[in-house]
């Protein structure tokens, strides 16, 4: 049994469900860590499939091959997940705490094809555990692309998101002074990281997937010529976003250099919002350095900060929202 376990963590050691290719758990569709169970107890579902499915590798998993999915919820959670994959080989254990760092799992299966269970919540191991084992292929353990042997069976779509991706990217790799772009745009800034999140979700057709990167793709463009992401031009309603902006879009992180009753003290002094990806996983702080969420900002997500380096109790934090921060220290260079 060790050596088995050996084999899927080198196989899959760059599967972890932290990783980019477990998109259920990015952004704002994240899978965290209960502050209440301190990371000691997870839920698991276990099902199994309908009717045999083909991987990407050509393989084929018969009808009946069981399967799982792990969520690490204060309650129970709903039965039925439609965006939660199970997975065809799951491995957990470690450090109570760290499950998207070191649960490591692929192969993920759309809930369409499996026959589940209810939920059951377990003490989450401090050794690995196999929870099933299905294959080491590393084609179908880093895919959702399976689909019915039998074509009189239901078809979940599966959507290549690799355009989508690209545009999202030079859309993040750009800076952003929000606080002086319109409302429009700060509107469109607040949920695009949600909707980006949606289309990787089981099941997006690539209709949905394709109109998502034409819109970002439009908006980059329109930057570049305007300096707006949505709005004709700097003189529609721009001028009059300074001071409701901030009020209304609570979540955008866009700030003035000199906003009054921010925290502590700031290490800069120009504003330059823009838009950060997080290399760990984070809480959020009051400006007194209280933890104020339950739940991570998943490691990977994609945050608009105001800019400024904030010092709380003489650590670093970004300003995200009004009275919200998280630590410098998790957000990639």
């Amino acid at each position: 049994m060790k050596k088995n376990k050996r084999i899927i963590f080198a196989t899959m050691a760059a599967l972890s469900l932290a990783a980019p290719m477990t998109a259920v758990f990015n952004f704002d569709n994240v899978q965290t860590v209960s502050a209440n169970h301190q990371g000691t107890k997870v839920w698991l579902q276990y099902g199994t499939l309908k009717y045999a499915l083909k991987g990407p590798s050509g393989r084929v998993y018969p009808a009946g091959t069981k399967v799982v999915r792990e969520l690490s919820n204060d309650n129970i959670p709903p039965t039925s997940l439609p965006s939660e994959p199970f997975y065809l080989t799951l491995e957990i254990g470690g450090i109570p705490g760290n499950q998207l760092l070191q649960d490591v799992g692929g192969g993920q299966i759309a809930e369409a094809y499996v026959n589940y269970e209810g939920w059951h919540e377990i003490d989450y191991p401090s050794d690995n555990v196999v929870l099933v084992n299905n294959t080491t292929d590393y084609t179908d353990l880093k895919s959702s692309d399976f689909h019915p042997v039998d074509s009189n069976n239901p078809d979940v779509p599966v959507a290549n998101t690799d355009k989508l991706d690209d545009a999202f990217a030079e859309y993040t790799n750009r800076l952003y002074h929000w606080e002086h772009m319109s409302i429009a745009d700060n509107k469109w800034g607040d949920t695009i990281n949600q909707r980006y999140s949606a289309a990787h979700g089981m099941g997006v057709t690539q209709e949905t997937v394709d109109a998502l990167t034409k819109e970002i793709n439009d908006a980059v463009a329109n930057y570049k010529k305007t300096g707006h992401l949505v709005s004709g031009n700097s003189g529609s309603d721009n001028n009059s976003n300074s001071g409701s902006s901030n009020s209304s879009n609570g979540n955008s992180g866009s700030t003035s250099g000199n906003t009054p009753n921010s925290s502590g003290s700031s290490t800069s002094s120009k504003s330059k919002s823009r838009v950060v990806r997080l290399r760990k996983a984070s809480y959020r702080y009051t400006r007194k350095g209280k933890r104020v969420s339950k739940k991570l900002l998943k490691k990977g997500s994609y945050v608009k900060i105001n800019g400024k380096t904030y010092r709380i109790k003489g650590k670093k934090y970004y300003r995200i929202a009004k009275n919200r921060y998280i630590r410098k220290v998790n957000v990639a260079k």
